[in-house]
């Protein structure tokens, strides 16, 4: 009874954050498991099509088809081990999106979200002087020998964040800890 209280904006806020942090944990460990690479169970959209298909020949489809679902109960889940972990993570949280309940905000219908997303017009360049930096920025004035500035566009329900973590890690990574 205490939750009807909260404003409905706000529990259908909690819902979806709930989606995104389910979403999120399968997505890591999907990539752990198998890389980047299609598998066998997987969920995909053809080019042209808006329905879901299941991977049965990995060889067939691109990485960037493949999609991971915000839980549901129109979703559909992959066939494989990546099925069993969305059932364990919701089992273990006490949680059946499956099933459309009496209350809109707890009945989540799901979605679809790729697994991998490319950045669109991604443009990068060097910015080499303290005046540069500082210029465009609103923040304090700290001293700065080289910084490179990235503009790009994502889609809906990609972060900023994500890309440029991953961009530096890449990054990072191949130069010994040095950009």
């Amino acid at each position: 009874e205490a939750v009807k209280t909260v404003p409905h904006n706000t529990r259908t806020f909690w819902v979806h954050a709930y989606q995104s942090l389910v979403w999120n944990k399968v997505a890591t460990e999907r990539v752990r498991r198998y890389g980047i690479q299609p598998i066998e169970g997987d969920l995909y959209f053809k080019d042209s099509d808006s329905d879901v298909h299941v991977v049965t020949d990995p060889n067939t489809v691109n990485i960037s088809q493949v999609v991971l679902p915000l839980p549901g109960y129109t979703i559909q889940y992959p066939t494989n081990e990546i099925g069993d972990l969305y059932r364990e993570i919701l089992a273990a949280d006490g949680v059946q999106l499956s099933v459309k309940n009496d209350t809109e905000e707890s009945s989540a219908k799901g979605s679809y979200r790729k697994l991998i997303q490319q950045a669109n017009k991604l443009k990068w360049d060097v910015v080499a002087t303290n005046e540069e930096v500082n210029s465009n920025s609103s923040t304090e004035k700290d001293p700065v020998v080289d910084a490179a500035r990235f503009t790009f566009e994502l889609e809906s329900g990609c972060y900023a964040t994500m890309m440029l973590r991953e961009l530096m890690l890449t990054t990072l990574s191949r130069g010994n800890g040095k950009c």
